[in-house]
Order: C-alpha cells, then structure tokens, then sequence
C-alpha cells in the first residue's frame, strides 16, 4: 500500500471513529493536560474497559452487558491502535492551537 492511499484509508476511518472512543480520549486529554502523551492515553483507555468495579455490579445484578460493551471496546483498542494515535495527534493539534 503506498503512503497516499494509507494516509486516505486512515482519514476516512477517524471520520467514521465511534463516538465513545473520541469522547474517552478528548476526556482523558481534557483531564490529564497537554503534556499528555499517547502511550498514556492508549493505557487508560485499557483501564476504562478492564476488569473493574463496574464488572462486579453488572454481575450483581444479573447483567452480563457491561462485560460485553467492555470486552469489545477493549478489542477496538487492541486492534486499532493507528487510529487511537491518530485521534491523539488530531486532538493535540487542536489544543495546541487553542492554548
């Protein structure tokens, strides 16, 4: 694949981005600040969606929903972490000029 057609095939994907994943890292962005870097940001994404609290109060109630939003989430993550990075350097982008 050259170069053009991996830098269109990525711009249609961030247009096309699920929308929990741009709110997930505008927030940690928004929360962390602006020296925040990507490996940072791709590692609380994981701990948003691992094992955790929330888990354990699905299960509770006899809900397996969050264990399956999670886990898919969490595949998302694992499998395209070019987008993440992309997003991030979009984002970063964008704060740097408002600041």
């Amino acid at each position: 694949m050259l170069q053009d057609d991996y830098e269109l095939l990525l711009k249609r994907t961030l247009e096309v981005a699920p929308d929990w994943l741009i709110s997930d890292i505008q927030d940690i962005l928004k929360n962390e600040g602006r020296h925040t870097g990507v490996s940072y940001v791709i590692s609380q994404l994981h701990d948003r969606y691992s094992f955790s609290f929330r888990h354990i109060l699905s299960a509770i109630n006899f809900s397996d929903e969050w264990t399956m939003v999670s886990r898919e989430r969490l595949s998302f993550i694992d499998n395209n972490i070019e987008v993440i990075v992309a997003l991030y350097n979009d984002f970063k982008g964008k704060i740097g000029k408002n600041e």
